[in-house]
């Protein structure tokens, strides 16, 4: 088998890193306060954490500068609707003044100590995500909130990068050209960002996933169970590995390392069954619905729908206010990274020990996710038909790789194919930011339109990006600018890559 040509041998290694950079920093500086999914409540853990006590569910309350603050921002409509605050379309019907003002007015930092009626409904999560950012949290705890927030928000999205891009490029097994061009993927995924440039316990969760699945099958299995327990003391649904994590050192005879995840993340679970009887402690669980309860759902949900609705939130979900894209050009990139799937499994003889290992992870994933959704419709009394699709965030990473490997084994057909997708990737990428973030929340979600988008930005988009971003605009349309830029030139390089092929081949014989 040809062996992988290394990130070290090709020239667009650090474009892919400065992308991926470029891109966590306009996601956080944009994304409006608290839009994020569920970041108050996050953000409230952290500020617990600060004051020296672990939150418990159902005690643990949201503090008042918090709350506060949400009467000076625009709120999706699942935290608008209970607070009775302003939604993004309510804010837009104010005055340009009042909107102004309403931003720029001072929230007292001392509120932070000051606990509201509001219960934190994120106090049950595992607290290693947090822990990172208190310390910072602490330094900037006299900041403006707005501004406290941005930081946080920037630490977190640029570490998610950093240790992705790191992780990602230890797959092995791929041509250089086809791991970059998955890499270019994932970071131009709409949702990755929504996941991880927001105050929360994904930012880690995601990177520590992936690092999980490139360990998994190797001879680093005390290293491997390293990565466990932090998993498992960063987000519950870590849980889902540990069958093939027991497997897996059992086999290869590593069985003390079956003891270093107890070590790390044991007395969390333990506090977890104390606390509310439940291990994994998730809200669900807490309130008490049974495994028996959950299994009851599976006849009553409509599976095909259930599965393209999470797989098309899986790449674009616009943040906690739910936004939409386009279902036709969704459907074209689910379409073509199952292509590069299915051209993966047809050459099942040639899957190496160490993706039967990972493909064994996945699947015990995927089954806690069916398990998630029959929950989630439970809890949500059938509202909700999919499980929450920031879940499985480093998964996608992991199913990009496969695809574009698929690629790589189908010669011609398979780099035209893997150009399609860099190429379709990239538009989306671009029309993100460009056609529907940035005019959307800046006009209170009208549909977006070629001619309201191109109104929009020849009129006065600073000003209306200065009452919903966290950044000033000046910075935003320089990071834009950026992005735009990088995006382009590493389109083209990868582009003309994959099309060279003689090219490559000169490369791979010299490697």
């Amino acid at each position: 088998m040809t062996r992988t040509l290394r990130a070290r041998s090709l020239p667009w290694k650090r474009l892919v890193l400065a992308f991926g950079l470029v891109n966590a920093c306009l996601y956080a500086c944009f994304l409006p306060l608290w839009e994020g999914f569920d970041e108050p409540f996050h953000y409230a853990y952290v500020q617990s954490l600060a004051t020296r006590h672990l939150p418990v569910f159902g005690k643990a309350k949201v503090s008042q500068e918090i709350v506060s603050s949400f009467q000076n921002v625009p709120l999706s409509r699942f935290l608008s609707g209970p607070t009775g605050m302003l939604s993004f379309e309510e804010w837009w019907i104010l005055p340009a003044s009042e909107r102004l003002a309403r931003i720029s007015r001072w929230v007292d930092p001392a509120l932070r100590y000051q606990e509201s009626n509001l219960n934190n409904y994120e106090a049950q999560q595992a607290p290693l995500a947090y822990m990172l950012l208190v310390p910072f949290d602490l330094a900037l705890s006299q900041v403006q909130l707005r501004y406290r927030i941005l930081a946080l928000r920037l630490l977190a999205a640029v570490t998610s990068a950093l240790l992705l891009f790191f992780a990602i490029s230890k797959f092995d097994g791929t041509d250089a050209r086809f791991l970059w061009s998955a890499m270019a993927c994932v970071f131009c995924s709409q949702m990755l960002w929504a996941t991880v440039a927001h105050i929360g316990n994904d930012y880690l969760a995601v990177p520590l996933t992936v690092f999980f699945l490139v360990l998994l099958g190797s001879r680093r299995a005390f290293l491997l169970a390293i990565v466990l327990g932090l998993g498992l003391l960063t987000k519950a649904y870590f849980l889902a590995f540990t069958p093939v994590f027991i497997a897996f050192v059992f086999i290869r005879r590593r069985w003390l390392t079956v003891f270093i995840p107890l070590l790390i993340a044991g007395p969390w679970y333990w506090r977890n069954y104390l606390l509310y009887g439940s291990l994994s402690g998730t809200q669900q669980s807490v309130t008490g619905i049974s495994f028996r309860q959950a299994l009851s759902a599976l006849p009553k949900i409509p599976w095909p729908a259930s599965i393209v609705a999470f797989l098309h939130w899986s790449l674009w979900t616009g943040n906690w206010s739910f936004l939409s894209f386009s279902q036709a050009t969704l459907n074209l990139e689910l379409i073509l990274a199952g292509i590069g799937l299915i051209l993966y499994f047809l050459r099942w003889r040639a899957i190496s020990p160490l993706d039967w290992w990972r493909l064994a992870a996945y699947a015990c994933f995927l089954a806690a996710l069916v398990y998630q959704t029959c929950v989630t419709y439970i809890h949500t009394h059938g509202a909700s038909l999919f499980a929450e699709p920031w879940y499985w965030q480093g998964i996608v990473c992991f199913l990009w790789v496969l695809a574009f490997r698929g690629f790589q084994s189908s010669a011609l057909p398979g780099r035209l194919l893997a150009l399609a997708t860099v190429l379709l990737t990239a538009w989306v990428a671009a029309v993100t930011y460009v056609g529907k973030l940035f005019p959307l929340y800046s006009t209170g979600f009208e549909r977006a339109t070629l001619k309201r988008v191109w109104t929009w930005w020849t009129t006065h988009p600073a000003q209306d990006l200065k009452t919903v971003a966290l950044a000033p605009p000046l910075v935003l349309f320089v990071l834009l600018g950026l992005f735009l830029l990088i995006l382009a030139v590493q389109t083209w390089l990868l582009g003309a890559s994959l099309t060279r092929m003689k090219a490559a081949r000169r490369i791979t014989a010299r490697d």
